[in-house]
């Protein structure tokens, strides 16, 4: 996965889905994903904003997704803190 990064933007994000072919129905198995994608990119817990789950009902079930939001440096940090 490839993330575009920008100074323009208040929040970076990335989405994930499971391929169609891969264990769409497979909550857990997009949250382990999930969970890789948040250490691979050291995505601390006071520069996460939000993570939304979503499911498409397809013929064979629900096909899965997921999209999280960030921002660099904490946006849960007070303006000023040495360590924010």
């Amino acid at each position: 996965m490839r993330l575009v990064t920008s100074d323009q933007w208040t929040c970076r994000h990335f989405s994930l889905a499971s391929a169609i072919d891969d264990r769409p129905s497979d909550l857990p198995h997009l949250l382990r994903r999930l969970a890789d994608e948040l250490n691979r990119h050291q995505i601390g817990p006071m520069e996460l904003l939000d993570v939304t789950i979503a499911s498409e009902i397809t013929e064979d079930g629900p096909w899965w997704s997921a999209t999280v939001y960030w921002s660099l440096g904490g946006a849960n940090t007070r303006r000023g803190d040495k360590d924010g």
